[in-house]
């Protein structure tokens, strides 16, 4: 009986392990030929490109003198960094002082307007502002808790709790309801 059990259980967890080894395997691999793997091999090898050991450092990194130099990425030319300078000098980007402030930050009125980013729209901020209402998801002053941490049971799927009145109050909802009964007879 035991054994039963037993294979039973290794079926039904074996069965979604071949699942998805049956998924990998429909889908389509790139071939690489032996030839393209031997290529690869023997340039990682020349380049120092394969890890050393346990350290995670490559070949090239532990021992740089033995690997030719790998070509530095091609940088900015002269003239397209005065360009650059020139620009920020126009707009007023470049730093002036220890405190790091801008030109067009000390003098906006000086300087091209800088283009806004894209924001949301004042029907989109009132829609997520009232949805957030909705939810719960509003501040109650400083205490930093919301309306759902507060009351709970307004804000978790069940019926709203009626409002407390007061007395005052109650009166007067009891002389309106009065008044409709004494009026429908």
């Amino acid at each position: 009986m035991k054994a039963i059990r037993l294979f039973v259980l290794q079926l039904l967890l074996a069965l979604p392990v071949s699942a998805v080894f049956a998924q990998a395997a429909a889908q389509p691999r790139p071939t690489v030929t032996r030839a393209q793997v031997k290529a690869e091999t023997l340039e990682a090898f020349r380049d120092g490109d394969f890890e050393v050991g346990d350290t995670g450092m490559k070949a090239n990194e532990v021992t740089p003198n033995r690997y030719p130099k790998r070509p530095a990425p091609q940088g900015e030319t002269r003239a397209q960094v005065r360009m650059e300078l020139e620009a920020a000098r126009r707009n007023g980007d470049l730093p002036v002082g220890d405190l790091g402030d801008t030109p067009r930050d000390i003098d906006p009125r000086s300087y091209p307007a800088q283009p806004a980013a894209p924001g949301l729209t004042r029907a989109q901020v009132k829609q997520e502002t009232l949805a957030a209402i909705r939810a719960g998801d509003v501040q109650i002053g400083d205490s930093g808790r919301t309306l759902a941490q507060e009351n709970p049971s307004r804000y978790a799927g069940a019926p709203a709790v009626p409002p407390k009145l007061h007395l005052r109050q109650k009166a007067k909802v009891a002389a309106t309801s009065s008044s409709a009964s004494a009026s429908a007879h």
